[in-house]
């Protein structure tokens, strides 16, 4: 049964009791306080600083080396840029450095660094996978959509909710896609 947690869609039945969980994009840290009052081992990543919260300051993306961080008005807005600020690891360096192979479920609100962590991706890194796209931003065009999508379903996922939805006043996006391997 899907349900929604802190805006990200998530099917809770499927969780093993204490999961491992990846909360890549953890500003608020909602999701991951969520998570780990339920018990589950949640690793949390966010490339911005933010004080007082137990979390992994570094960038997802398609390469091991390091970002930028720019920032905008928005702080919920925050994406990586050039420049050399903060660690960046594939996914893969990442979930080996926790001592993980498989994670449980993976919520990623990455700001646009979704279509290099998906189309770099050889094998499924997780049972779950949520998603918040950005195509509303335009850092990616609707044919790379349709890539990542084709990319998700050749790892063996299933879209569980994937619908273009107009909300946050910020346009049609892909706001809670959540896709679940098969």
């Amino acid at each position: 049964m899907v349900t929604t947690i802190a805006e990200h869609n998530v099917d809770e039945s499927l969780l093993p009791e204490k999961a491992t969980i990846l909360d890549v994009g953890c500003r608020g840290f909602q999701f991951t306080n969520y998570f780990r009052q339920k018990g589950h081992r949640v690793f949390s990543i966010d490339l911005d600083h933010i004080e007082g919260q137990a979390y992994y300051q570094c960038a997802i993306s398609d390469h091991d080396g390091r970002t930028g961080i720019l920032r905008t008005n928005d702080k919920q807005a925050t994406r990586m840029k050039e420049g050399g600020e903060v660690p960046c690891y594939t996914l893969a360096t990442f979930s080996r450095s926790c001592g993980i192979d498989f994670w449980d479920l993976i919520k990623m609100d990455v700001e646009g660094a979704e279509y290099e962590i998906i189309m770099s991706q050889y094998e499924a890194p997780a049972k779950q996978w949520s998603i918040e796209f950005h195509l509303h931003t335009g850092i990616y065009t609707q044919k790379q959509m349709k890539e990542m999508e084709d990319k998700l379903f050749d790892l063996g996922y299933d879209a569980v909710h994937h619908k273009l939805t107009e909300e946050h006043g910020a346009g049609y996006n892909y706001w809670s896609s959540l896709f679940i391997l098969r």
